[in-house]
C-alpha cells in the first residue's frame, strides 16, 4: 500500500531522530477491506486502519502530530476531523513515551482489463491535495512549554 509507505517516509524525514533510527517507527494495518464491483471490472479501493507507532519518543508530541496532520491534509483531506485521528500513549521512562496513532485511509487502484491481449494494467492512485494558499515547502516547528520563556526549534522537514 503506497499511502502507508508515503506516510512512513514523511514521518521519518520530519520527526527528530527517526532518520538515524527509523526502526523506532512501526507501521501496520490491523484491519482493512477491499471495495470492488462485481464483474470483469477489477478496479478497487483499499480501505484500512493504519497504525503508526513511535517508540521511545522524547520530544514534543507536536513534533509528531503536526507533520502527521500535514500529511493527512495533503493525501487524505476528506477525513472527518472529529474522528479521523485517534491516539494512545504509554510512558516508558520519565523522559520518553510510546505514541500510537490510528487513522482510516483509502487507496484507489485502477485496473484496466484488456481481454484481447489477456493483460491487466494496475495503477495505484494517490492524488495529492496541496494547500495552494501556503507556498512554503520547508517547515520549522518551534515549541514553547508552560515553563519556557521562548519558543525553541523542535524539528524541520519538507512538505509531503
Amino acid at each position: 500500500m503506497n499511502k502507508l509507505q508515503s506516510l512512513r517516509a514523511h514521518l521519518i524525514k520530519a520527526i527528530p531522530g527517526l532518520a538515524r533510527d527509523p526502526d523506532r517507527l512501526r507501521t501496520y494495518v490491523p484491519e482493512g477491506t477491499i471495495r470492488f464491483h462485481r464483474g470483469q471490472h477489477l478496479s478497487h479501493e483499499y480501505r484500512f486502519t493504519a497504525e503508526v507507532i513511535l517508540l521511545d519518543h522524547d520530544g514534543s508530541t507536536d513534533a509528531v502530530v503536526l507533520p502527521l496532520l500535514q500529511w493527512l491534509s495533503h493525501y487524505q483531506p476528506d477525513l472527518d476531523p472529529e474522528t479521523a485521528l485517534r491516539f494512545s500513549s504509554e510512558v516508558q521512562r520519565h523522559d520518553a513515551v510510546d505514541l500510537i496513532f490510528s487513522m482510516d485511509l483509502t487507496e484507489r487502484v485502477v485496473a484496466l482489463v484488456n481481454c484481447e491481449a489477456g493483460r491487466i494494467d494496475s495503477e495505484h492512485r494517490m492524488p495529492e491535495y496541496p494547500i495552494e494558499t501556503c507556498p512554503a515547502t520547508r517547515w520549522k516547528l518551534y515549541t514553547k512549554g508552560p515553563e519556557d520563556d521562548e519558543h525553541e526549534l523542535e524539528s524541520e522537514w519538507a512538505s509531503p
